[in-house]
């Protein structure tokens, strides 16, 4: 390309009548680079030709970037000074690709200096507290930075050209990079990037609006939202009376957006559990990122001192409930409530009051989703509930007494009437607090299984009365959930065959199973009406007790 342009023979470009400036003009002010890391083993020269044959498409979240950074770009003298445009759009892309990586703390996608600015020495505190410290922290970190580059300026694009370099700079080789920046993160996040901008945006709106609009959690309609709330927002849009008194603009929408995208994600790493793939058996976790005293290495502790295991049961509970990236309205809820009780230190939330609000968040799903002639609505429970501890009976219907209540219940744990399997995982949580929380940990479990076989072709318990509408064959005494492929395997088997099968293979799922297996194993006992009976009652107690409701005379 070089000895092309500076071929002293004119006629050689003579029929493209453009000269090497109006070309070097066109390259540098219209034309962007990117780079793309792939991994070590691509065949580049493939990657290549797939990359052009097939037209790979932007992904939804990477449009809406370029269309946040456009916001900026055309925003007038009287929103933002000029001068102030292009650190701001740093400041978006740096925050965006930061966030991105949900498999990553968002600290490790900031350079090692700027990690500090951010969140402080140790790594564990959030340090601005809204989108203008954010922003002033960046600012005062580019200027230092921009003040070292100029000692030493990186080769040009002619540079490179004119073979002055044996082999081509890398972009990593920097001084501010450090050996500590995460590439060994061994943690699965719950949720796509997609879904949780839609967890953050909705917040986001909720907090900022006080008509609490609802915003589907479903990345399909991503674009969408984005579009109504962040880049073409109005007031009517928003709300009647909007809690601000700045003016709502597409500009203030992205710099308002921008904050609670990082301090969501920060909040996410630190206080929503993961799964740790790195022993391969994917437990549970709820760890925060943090430095050793020696300020140089970093790693990770539990969240919280106390509360932290029965923090990981209870979110995991919802989670295995619903394992899906979308919808997971456990999780808005609990954001929402970490969102708004950041307290900016380094404990940053109170153990005690975070795991009683989630406990509670767990009671209003129960009563007013679950377990109710009338359910409401996901975002009604979420976001205009007063007092998540006042939740009880008489919220749901005031002329219910608790024995009243305690049939109805029974009518939603029937099978056929179940809507979420979190009545089940629920009841395991409360298992595990009334055993003293011994080893157990909630997988995937999503096949509700008869412990009697409801297609037994010689069945002789239930002969009469298999089909009447009350039959405790379906009642919640005789159900357990269990994964699918254990119920391939036991689902037609008769109880003492099931209890053997589960001993042997060590595959017990469930607290709720084990209480069943416990009641005949090892023993001349029968799974028989009496039983199934007697085994709900016991539950029906539990959880009960959990949900706040206390049966008559208790």
């Amino acid at each position: 390309m070089k000895d092309k342009f500076d071929s002293a023979n004119p006629s050689e470009n003579q029929h493209h009548k453009i000269s090497i400036q109006d070309f070097c003009h066109y390259l540098f002010t219209y034309v962007q680079i990117s780079r793309v890391p792939v991994p070590d083993e691509t065949d580049l020269n493939h990657y290549f030709e797939v990359m052009n044959n097939r037209g790979e498409q932007l992904e939804k979240h990477e449009i809406i970037k370029a269309r946040l950074l456009s916001v900026v770009e055309k925003a007038d003298s009287s929103e933002i000074d000029v001068a102030d445009k292009q650190p701001l759009k740093a400041l978006i892309h740096d925050v965006w690709e930061a966030c991105a990586n949900m498999n990553k703390y968002v600290q490790y996608g900031f350079s090692t200096t700027l990690r500090t600015e951010l969140f402080s020495n140790n790594l564990s505190v959030l340090k601005p507290k809204d989108f203008n410290a954010l922003l002033d922290i960046y600012k005062n970190h580019d200027e230092q930075n921009n003040t070292q580059a100029s000692k030493s300026q990186p080769p040009s694009l002619y540079d490179i050209l004119a073979d002055g370099f044996t082999s081509p700079p890398n972009p990593n080789d920097t001084a501010d990079k450090g050996d500590d920046d995460g590439i060994s993160e061994t943690y699965y996040s719950l949720v796509n990037f997609s879904s949780f901008l839609l967890h953050t945006l909705r917040i986001m709106i909720n907090i900022q609006s006080s008509n609490q609009k609802d915003i589907a959690l479903d990345d399909k309609q991503l674009l969408t939202q984005f579009e109504t709330y962040i880049l073409a927002p109005s007031v009517s849009k928003m709300s009647q009376n909007v809690v601000t008194e700045d003016k709502i603009t597409p500009l203030s929408q992205v710099k308002t957006f921008i904050y609670a995208l990082l301090k969501s994600k920060f909040i996410f790493d630190h206080f929503i559990i993961k799964r740790n793939m790195q022993d391969n058996k994917g437990q549970w976790t709820l760890n925060k990122l943090t430095k050793g005293e020696d300020k140089k290495n970093s790693y990770y502790k539990n969240s919280f001192e106390n509360d932290n295991n029965d923090l990981v049961m209870l979110q995991s509970a919802f989670h295995v409930s619903t394992p899906t990236t979308n919808y997971k309205h456990w999780l808005n809820a609990v954001l929402y409530y970490a969102y708004q009780h950041y307290q900016y230190n380094d404990i940053g939330l109170d153990s005690t009051a975070y795991l009683s609000h989630i406990e509670a968040i767990a009671r209003a799903f129960m009563l007013r989703r679950y377990l109710t002639d009338e359910p409401d609505d996901y975002h009604h429970i979420i976001y205009q509930t007063p007092d998540f501890n006042q939740i009880s009976f008489t919220n749901t219907d005031a002329s219910l007494t608790p024995n009243h209540l305690r049939t109805q219940i029974k009518q939603y744990l029937r099978y056929n009437n179940i809507r979420n399997i979190f009545v089940f995982n629920y009841l395991d949580y409360l298992l595990w607090k009334d055993e003293e929380r011994p080893e157990f940990t909630f997988t995937a479990r999503s096949s509700i299984e008869h412990f009697y076989p409801q297609n037994k072709r010689d069945d002789k318990l239930f002969i009469n009365d298999k089909n009447v509408e009350d039959t405790l064959l379906h009642s919640f005494g005789n159900l357990c959930l269990i994964s699918h492929s254990l119920n391939s395997r036991v689902s037609n088997d008769m109880p003492d065959v099931k209890v053997k099968y589960f001993l042997e293979s060590k595959q017990i799922d469930s607290l709720k199973l084990s209480r069943m297996i416990k009641c005949i194993s090892g023993q001349e006992a029968t799974w028989d009406k009496t039983m199934i009976a007697q085994h709900e009652e016991q539950m029906l107690e539990i959880m009960m007790k959990g949900l706040n409701l206390m049966s008559e005379g208790a």
